[in-house]
């Protein structure tokens, strides 16, 4: 009787795991979607209607978004589909816009909703976004509904305007983290030039908020007080008087986030932010760090 020799058995037996893995399906790689606006809108329905998925987003393109999203989420317009699932936008600087043309009407880019909703950005550029047509609405880039995720990776978000949140507004039990992004030259009518939290968990790291601004006018910021946990917000000097206190320098030796330029201004507890100085005056404020912010009350950054 003769028996194949080893060698021979070896290479059957990988033929035959071979054949088997081929079995099994690899897993799918999303090719980046052409630039164009209307394909990215078709990517997001995609990726929702799956129960989640990835959209890669073409490097170094613009899209313009001139139109609003029918299927709204009822907390104002949005350019885009309101997130369902899990879904991850990852760009290549890439920049998601609302057209400046004339005639292009209101709206924010993304809003987290639905039972499973959860977005993370990866690497994108979010910049014009303005959902104020009834003047209340909130987030004027990223609105997160109640008990829904964003997470926002190495991104911009840049000259939107809100209510409140001119960038991202979180509302209760949502969950929010932002890590090595930049917040510029967003605004708010009545809280959170950059990032407006009401009653959420956000963790920011290393992330740069400047030429924020937020205008309020007769609303005070509310009395709760913030708990930072975490990363606790060591060695700074900040000062606590009934006259504000200005040039105080504001640092976080920890995590690297800086804040400058940023100006909240309300009548009693007060909170003004700007170059790099934070000024506490007439009872309890709100809380620049980094860290995670979580409170029943509201936090406006």
């Amino acid at each position: 009787m003769r028996f194949p020799p080893p060698k021979a058995a070896g290479v059957l037996t990988a033929v035959g795991l071979a054949l088997g893995l081929a079995a099994i399906p690899a897993p799918a790689y999303a090719a980046p979607i052409t630039c164009d606006a209307k394909a990215l809108v078709t990517a997001i329905d995609a990726a929702n209607l799956a129960g989640g998925g990835t959209v890669e987003l073409a490097a170094n393109c613009v899209y313009s978004l001139d139109a609003v999203e029918p299927a709204a989420g009822g907390n104002g317009p949005n350019g885009l589909p309101v997130i369902t699932e899990a879904v991850t936008v990852n760009g290549a600087n890439s920049v998601i816009e609302r057209a400046t043309a004339a005639g292009t009407p209101k709206f924010r880019f993304f809003e987290i909703g639905g039972a499973r909703g959860e977005l993370t950005l990866n690497r994108v550029t979010l910049r014009n976004g303005d959902p104020t047509v009834l003047g209340t609405e909130n987030g004027g880039a990223i609105l997160v509904n109640a008990n829904r995720v964003l997470t926002v990776n190495n991104s911009v978000l840049t000259g939107n305007t809100a209510h409140e949140g001119g960038a991202i507004a979180s509302l209760g039990g949502s969950s929010t983290r932002i890590s090595g992004s930049e917040f510029t030259s967003n605004s708010a009518v009545a809280g959170g030039g950059g990032l407006f939290n009401l009653g959420g968990g956000i963790a920011i790291l290393s992330t740069t908020m400047s030429e924020t601004s937020t205008t309020v006018s007769e609303t005070p910021v509310a009395e709760t007080p913030t708990t930072v946990s975490e990363t606790p917000v060591a060695e700074t000097p900040t000062t606590v008087s009934e006259t504000p206190v200005a040039e105080t320098p504001t640092t976080v030796p920890e995590a690297p986030t800086t804040v400058s330029n940023n100006t909240t201004t309300a009548s009693n507890n007060s909170t003004t932010v700007s170059n790099n100085t934070t000024t506490v005056s007439n009872g309890k404020a709100d809380c620049t760090c980094t860290g995670t912010i979580r409170g029943p009350g509201a936090q406006a950054l």
